[in-house]
């Protein structure tokens, strides 16, 4: 059993999003302790609110007032609600919050059900929990309650089951649970900078994200919907909008993932480009051959093309270290582009060129720093690749037409040659 804690200042949020769940059906309160209850016996978002809140003293030097924490057991554990009621009691008792207000929330709408508990961090006199080695003291107490229920331990959740996520079918009922599935697996399992690279790694499992912008009351807002697709990439299904799946796989999330991913990747960059420059140096003959020379390297290739047959996007990934790279990423000369005129003519192989790729036995020590005189051109052209790539992968659902593609490659030769003409002219 896994327990994922948070402290939060918002107690509006952390409530609203457990009874936004009860009310769409996809949770029941099972347990509230030291709290108002109705005479029907039931709590409502209102009066729970103004219940905690009251407790909160006016004057409190804690910020963060708000105790936030999910329990999730195993994905094949299935117990009953008077199991899951005495583990929330156990819980909060052991970690310090057992005099505390709190109320337990069952969530169902994904396979994996789980449990969320919401309390306070400081007691009505201001006074903060202890909260010294929280989450030490919380893996102590889940591996206890784990052997006193007799439930499957945490650590038989591996990273190669994550992987093995299955595809999404739209000819099953439990779409957002399939969804939902997959996204956290993703997001938890790789490293990507942008949504063209999550699109492609979202590719396997048959789904695909979107960005999406809305404006209410003069304010602007981004949001993301993810859609199933069929083995083409193309939408079979309704999108779902990442509010309605849960936390941790809307905007902001991926955004900080994104940010977070810049700086993990760069280690691997020179590795991946040596990989797929050892592979292009075989001169595959098609891209069928390039994906499996590439899968002899332990490399996934996900290919774009417009309705012309140009290629405008291509992502390299390496799903046991979990990365995905655009190939613009690794540098200009691996840049979608170069594939797309390698495979219109591959009687001549420019990655054979070792004035422009090295020698192949230097190549993976060079490639891991570039000379200063090439950083401004090469950044400002990868700048240009990425940007079309990027671009493209983020649009290629809302669109059909592939008209701006080949326009924005236009205006990127016209750039290039303005580069050389001012060369020729120093």
């Amino acid at each position: 059993m896994i327990a994922k804690i948070s402290a939060t200042e918002n107690l509006g949020g952390a409530l609203g999003y457990n009874f936004k769940k009860v009310e769409k059906g996809e949770a029941s309160i099972l347990l509230a302790a030291e709290l108002y209850q109705d005479k029907e016996g039931t709590y409502t978002m209102a009066e729970v609110f103004a219940d905690m809140q009251a407790l909160i003293p006016e004057k409190c030097r804690t910020k963060k007032t708000v105790f936030h924490c999910s329990l999730n057991p195993h994905p094949d554990e299935k117990l009953s609600n008077e199991t899951l009621m005495q583990i929330a009691k156990e819980y909060m008792e052991a970690l310090g919050y057992g005099k505390q207000p709190y109320i337990v929330f069952k969530h169902n709408d994904i396979a994996r059900e789980h449990i969320h508990i919401v309390s306070l961090r400081v007691d009505s006199e201001g006074k903060k929990i202890n909260d010294k080695f929280e989450k030490r003291r919380s893996k102590q107490i889940t591996d206890t309650l784990e052997r006193k229920y007799n439930l499957i331990p945490s650590s038989k959740v591996s990273n190669k089951e994550e992987v093995e996520t299955p595809k999404v079918d739209i000819s099953k009922e439990n779409i957002k649970e399939q969804v939902a599935s997959a996204l956290r697996m993703v997001l938890k399992h790789y490293k990507f900078c942008s949504l063209g690279e999550m699109n492609a790694i979202l590719s396997r499992y048959h789904l695909a994200v979107e960005e999406v912008k809305t404006e209410f009351r003069g304010k602007k807002y981004d949001g993301l919907v993810y859609v199933p697709t069929d083995d083409k990439g193309d939408k079979v299904g309704t999108p779902i909008h990442a509010s309605d799946i849960g936390r941790g796989v809307g905007y902001t999330a991926v955004q900080n993932r994104m940010q977070k991913s810049k700086q993990a990747i760069k280690p691997l960059i020179s590795i991946i480009r040596y990989r797929v420059l050892q592979t292009m140096r075989t001169s595959p003959k098609t891209e069928e051959e390039l994906r499996q020379r590439l899968e002899e390297q332990g490399l996934r290739v996900f290919i774009r093309k417009n309705e012309s047959g140009r290629i405008y996007g291509i992502t390299f990934i390496d799903d046991k270290e979990g990365i995905a790279l655009n190939g613009s990423r690794l540098g200009k000369g691996y840049a979608a582009n170069v594939f797309n005129g390698y495979f219109s003519n591959p009687t001549h192989n420019p990655f054979l060129d070792e004035a422009l790729y090295g020698s192949p036995s230097v190549r993976l020590e060079q490639s891991a720093t570039v000379h200063p005189s090439q950083l401004n051109t090469e950044e400002s052209d990868n700048l240009v690749d990425e940007l079309i790539e990027d671009m493209a992968d983020g649009s290629f659902l809302s669109t059909g037409n592939d008209d701006w593609k080949e326009a924005a490659w236009q205006r990127k030769l016209r750039k290039l040659s303005k580069v050389n003409i001012r060369r020729r002219k120093h």
